[in-house]
């Protein structure tokens, strides 16, 4: 856990600006019109959040089509609930503090859930949540995979897909 991290997360979430012309220009490069589309679904701190993971895997030399519509779109799911930044916040550390619980809180019905317990929810099903949407936007399978596994423990990546997910979560971890 990254407490100054975390605390650099909320104070951008409430300073985000919308992003300049110039990267939705960008962004509009590697999406297709209903990805797009996706993309304006997210609030201005997610926006500046995927483009930045996109950005730091191309400054790394990364030109993989679809690692880049991943890293854009990884985590559209969590625009299916709006929670604010003290919940999302309380998620993630739920979530490095207590894996198991909040693994199993993750795993609850939102009727079954206790408010606090929702947040938890929205953690660690939004990657399914992502990948379907993108699955309605015609993301290819490739990049669907990614979206869908970015939240995955991976020791040892074996195949060329598990190579990509790594370069994924390496920039996603960046921001």
């Amino acid at each position: 856990m990254r407490p100054l991290y975390r605390l650099q997360q909320v104070w951008q979430g409430v300073v985000a600006r919308p992003l300049s012309p110039a990267a939705l220009h960008d962004i509009a490069r590697h999406l297709s019109p209903a990805q797009m589309a996706l993309f304006g679904r997210f609030s201005r701190s997610d926006q500046h959040h995927s483009y930045l993971v996109m950005a730091t895997l191309r400054d790394a030399g990364c030109v993989e089509a679809d690692l880049l519509t991943a890293a854009l779109l990884h985590d559209v799911g969590k625009t299916k609930v709006r929670f604010g930044l003290l919940a999302r916040s309380w998620a993630a550390v739920v979530s490095k503090v207590s894996p198991a619980r909040a693994a199993v809180w993750g795993q609850l019905t939102w009727a079954q859930a206790r408010p606090w317990q929702r947040p938890l929810i929205a953690y660690n099903q939004h990657p399914l949540w992502s990948a379907e949407l993108a699955a309605e936007a015609n993301t290819s399978p490739r990049a669907l995979s990614l979206i869908r596994r970015h939240q995955e423990k991976l020791p040892h990546p074996q195949t060329a897909e598990d190579h990509l997910l790594r370069q994924l979560q390496w920039a996603d971890d960046q921001h």
